[in-house]
């Protein structure tokens, strides 16, 4: 025997389904698309981990006609020519293979399945299993005792494993016959022409009746079923073409001695790394290196890039060529005072709870649940010094700490400062030094990422040779920092090559002989060691992890900063993101607060409402049914009451809010359900859940900000998503009287900007007539209305201000003619007119859009004012309506991203000038473009000049910024 496992992969049939199944927007900064690839990889990775081959083949089709085109010309000619843009990863698919040490084979004249065939059929009896990874049914015929079939069914993941017993039951026939079977029925998906008139059903019962194709014909006068036998008699010459085309040919010429030479435990490193990282698969990349373990690959992929003196001290624990100090906090506030770096990580043996049992910030609650859970760092030049706030010397550590953080002008780095900013609030102490955030600055480099651990930059930006040494720490939760117990042989990494900007080689043990070498004297120990030691024999670990971790602080930092200036966002970063974490952080803390008798009130009123609703639908119908129930409500609509509508799903036509209220003069009943459903929303997401999200400690609701959740850099929330609570309809309104001022204020203060996105784009377009509107500001729905339906300015009516209104955010948005004929409900010719009149009015706006889309099309992003990017990978689509896409995100990502980061930079603006003015007022919310904040009525006149002019001068456009101010006793402002 050769080895246990070999895997057999028809490689084309895989890229196709991987190609069709993710979306062309997978695309390389460079503009590679690499779809088809990821899936591939992926699926590959997956084989390797669940199947744990000893040998892995991938076999691909001759680039030209193969003898089965020459035998019949219209051998899959109903497949889909390969697209130009699969046809460029093939040779990129062939690369992953080669580094993983995977054997690629193409036969000139023949198909992968072919080559399969040949591989099992002479493989089978040196592997005590051969495993084949197909979509097509032809391949079954191969399966035998040793010899299976994992079928894909449907995309890359869907998948059916046939053995010989498997075979029979799902087709009926033998493993050996589906040939015949398909040479009978034909097979569509190869063009397979097969006997017109013979169905599947037919087809088994004369092959398990003649066992064979051929067995049928030369049997034909038994059959006694005369149309039958006419239909096959009439059919012979195709069927027997048809047999050509399914049988496999299982003699070629491959070198079988070389074949199996190829085992995955040769993988190279190296290759295998670099092409990972030139395709820019980072997330394949940690699959890769934690299944290289389990796979029991050579050295294990990721695992330590050091030389050989390294890997024997890495096996001893025992060579420490540089300090690593543990001290007491009296050498902190010195350190600090000689400009040291510092740096500072939180993290915990068990996650820390940051959430009560209302899932809302809890942090009088919050108690350490394992050893360490705050540590800091300092970086002198030649030592790195650690503290901590637990355990002996504590206090000291945290008095040290308040006086050094109050230092506006120290520089503190870490992962996730909004965490730590709330985790060192519960120990008194306050944060006005500046900070380098790694999370805020990784997400910066990557919008389209909503969450990110340290792990993911670890891997991105550190050798991943070093990652096993690192034993990263999991992200959890709320973003905090906590050891991973199950990782196996812990401690025996921890010789760690070039930390950071260091440039030393270091390792360390805490135990026996070892434990003086950490500290800077050959003295008894310090407390903070002897705590240390403790943490260790309590968790059973050789060097802990966090400690580890943070002497790679400084590499990171260096390696973020980097990127951050080669994009051009350092000024974005340090004038408005890094700032804004504090002040997030802040709003969480202090939540706001909510009224619950109110809500109690509400939710009453509600629950009758929805409930006369139900009653009026089931009357109006004529049935009581599931009204949340799409399947049934769309058989009560187009069955019972013979509506239609336009759109159509799968399961009939659709009952989204869209179709109904399209077809809402149809019938009273869409009215009652389009009421209902929306009133049954908003009391599940918020009447609901409101109570519950309530901290117990102080009576408020913390919601969380996601600093960069978004593309275009807008904030968003969850628990609860505050952005969701409509804002323009009654309903909605009702929603908002439940959040009032806290105890001890009087007012709430809502400061919303005006049309800021309209304005934005006069500003960036320059065009004369939108910037006229606003200085001099005129109503620009009625300007615009005014200009493109012919009427003077003070004749305008809320009908055509509502059109024209339409007709300015459809332009910033990118609405074609049709969208805008669906929104107005106009022909389509009308809306082409408004459209053009509104260029024709405002020709500045048609030639920004035009450079903006030329501009993405030629750099591949957009920028914002502040130099945020976007990359817009759909411009490089062959999809004709994914680069429409691409070409309306070019024209508006600029604008919604501009918008977002003056949101920004006011709030941070405000915040700062409401702390200096030492008013007792506090922002608590945060949604779209409004700020909200609680004030006393004795400090309504001060808080609203400092409201105003922070959100109207913290830019200055050529339109001018202008806020909406507003003051209730509720946020039904």
């Amino acid at each position: 025997m050769s080895g246990k496992k070999i895997i057999l992969i028809d490689s084309n049939n895989i890229a196709y389904r991987a190609f069709y199944a993710l979306p062309q927007t997978i695309v390389t900064t460079t503009g590679q698309m690499t779809n088809a690839v990821y899936g591939f990889t992926s699926m590959l990775l997956k084989v390797l981990e669940d199947k744990k081959p000893d040998t892995v083949i991938c076999a691909f089709d001759s680039k030209g006609p193969t003898f089965r085109h020459e035998a019949y010309s219209d051998y899959k000619a109903t497949r889909k020519k390969m697209p130009d843009e699969l046809i460029g990863q093939m040779p990129l698919i062939i690369e992953v293979a080669d580094a993983l040490n995977i054997k690629s084979l193409e036969i000139n004249g023949y198909e992968a399945d072919d080559i399969i065939a040949t591989l099992a059929k002479k493989l089978k009896d040196r592997f005590e299993q051969v495993i084949i990874l197909s979509g097509d049914k032809d391949i079954l015929q191969l399966v035998s005792s040793n010899v299976s079939v994992v079928a894909l069914k449907k995309g890359i993941t869907d998948t059916e494993t046939y053995n010989e017993a498997g075979v029979k039951d799902k087709f009926g026939v033998e493993p050996a016959k589906i040939k015949d079977l398909l040479a009978l029925m034909g097979d569509s998906s190869d063009n397979i022409p097969g006997v017109s008139g013979i169905g599947p059903k037919t087809a088994v019962s004369l092959i398990n009746t003649f066992g064979s194709l051929d067995g049928i014909y030369k049997n034909i006068s038994e059959i006694k079923n005369e149309r039958l036998k006419n239909t096959l008699d009439l059919g012979q010459d195709m069927a027997r073409k048809s047999l050509e085309l399914t049988e496999l040919k299982d003699d070629l010429d491959i070198d079988i001695e070389e074949i199996v030479k190829k085992k995955i435990l040769d993988i190279d490193n190296k290759k295998a790394e670099s092409i990972f990282n030139s395709l820019e698969f980072n997330t394949l990349k940690k699959r890769l290196y934690k299944i290289s373990g389990s796979c029991g690959i050579k050295d294990g992929l990721g695992g330590p890039s050091m030389d050989s003196e390294a890997k024997e001290a890495g096996k001893s624990l025992k060579k420490i060529t540089g300090k690593i100090l543990v001290d007491d906090a009296a050498q902190l506030l010195a350190g600090c005072a000689k400009a040291c770096k510092l740096y500072i990580s939180i993290f915990s043996a068990v996650q820390v709870k940051e959430y009560s049992k209302t899932a809302s910030m809890n942090l009088s609650s919050i108690q350490p649940e394992g050893p360490q859970q705050f540590l800091l760092m300092m970086d002198t030049g030649k030592n790195f010094h650690f503290f901590s706030m637990e355990g002996p010397g504590g206090n000291e550590v945290k008095e040290k700490l308040k006086d050094i953080l109050r230092k506006t002008e120290m520089v503190i780095s870490g992962f996730d400062f909004k965490h730590i900013y709330k985790f060192l609030k519960k120990y008194g102490i306050d944060m006005c030094c500046s900070i380098t955030d790694y999370k805020i600055q990784y997400l910066l480099l990557n919008p389209e990422k909503s969450k990110v651990g340290i792990s993911d930059i670890f891997t991105e930006f550190l050798d991943p040779g070093i990652l096993p040494g690192l034993k990263i720490l999991k992200e959890e939760g709320s973003g905090g920092n906590y050891y991973d117990e199950e990782i196996e042989n812990a401690g025996q990494n921890a010789i760690l090559k070039n930390p950071g900007s260091s440039q030393m080689d270091f390792g360390f043990n805490l135990e026996n002989e070892d434990k003086s070498k950490l500290q800077k004297k050959e003295t008894a120990q310090t407390p903070a060691v002897s705590y240390i030691e403790q943490l260790i024999k309590t968790k059973k670990i050789k060097s802990h992890p966090a400690l580890v971790q943070m002497l790679y602080f400084p590499g990171i930092e260096e390696k973020l900063a980097a990127a951050i200036n080669k994009e051009g966002m350092e000024k974005l970063y340090a004038r408005i993101e890094a700032p804004l974490v504090k002040v997030l952080a802040d709003m969480e803390f202090k939540g706001v607060n909510i009224d619950t008798g109110y809500l109690s009130i509400l939710l009453k009123e509600y629950n009758d409402n929805i409930e006369e609703l139900t009653k009026s639908i089931y009357l109006l119908c004529g049935e009581k049914f599931n009204i949340n129930s799409t399947q049934q409500l769309s058989k009560i609509l187009y069955g019972k009451l013979g509506l239609t509508a336009a759109k159509k799903t799968k399961t009939g036509f659709s009952t989204d809010a869209a179709t109904l209220v399209a077809i809402q003069d149809m019938h009273p009943v869409i009215e009652k359900i389009l009421d209902y459903r929306e009133k049954v929303k908003l009391k599940n997401t918020y009447i609901d859940v409101l109570p519950g999200l309530i901290d117990a400690s102080d009576g408020r609701v913390h919601t969380t900000y996601n600093q960069l959740g978004t593309t275009t850099g807008r904030i968003s929330s969850n628990n609860p998503n505050l952005q969701n609570i409509p804002v323009r309809t009654d309903l909605g309104r009702q929603i908002r009287k439940a959040f009032i001022p806290g105890s001890g204020y009087d007012l709430l203060l809502s400061a919303d900007y005006s049309q800021i996105e309209l304005r934005i784009l006069a500003h960036l377009s320059a065009d004369a007539g939108l910037i006229e509107a606003f200085r001099t500001g005129m109503d620009i729905h009625t300007k615009t209305a005014a200009e493109i339906f012919g009427v003077d300015y003070d004749k305008v009516d809320e009908d055509l201000r509502r059109r024209a209104k339409a007709i300015n955010f459809g332009i910033l948005y990118g609405m074609t003619e049709y969208g805008l004929k669906t929104r107005l409900s106009i022909p389509e010719d009308e809306a082409r007119k408004y459209i053009n009149l509104y260029f024709s009015r405002y020709p500045d706006v048609k030639k920004y859009m035009g450079k903006m889309i030329s501009e993405a099309y030629s750099k591949g992003y957009t920028t914002t004012m502040y130099g945020r990017r976007r990359r817009i990978r759909e411009l490089g689509s062959s999809n004709a309506n994914i680069r429409s896409l691409g070409e309306r995100l070019a024209v508006n990502t600029p604008i919604q991203g501009s918008a977002a980061d003056i949101m920004k930079l006011a709030t941070v603006v405000l915040f700062e000038k409401i702390r200096q003015s030492a008013l007792d007022c506090n922002l608590i919310l945060h949604v779209h473009d409004e700020i909200v904040l609680e004030l006393r009525q004795k400090d309504l006149e001060k808080v609203k000049s400092i409201v105003s002019d922070s959100m109207e001068k913290c830019v200055d456009l050529k339109t001018g910024l202008k806020v909406d101010i507003k003051t209730a006793n509720n946020w039904f402002i």
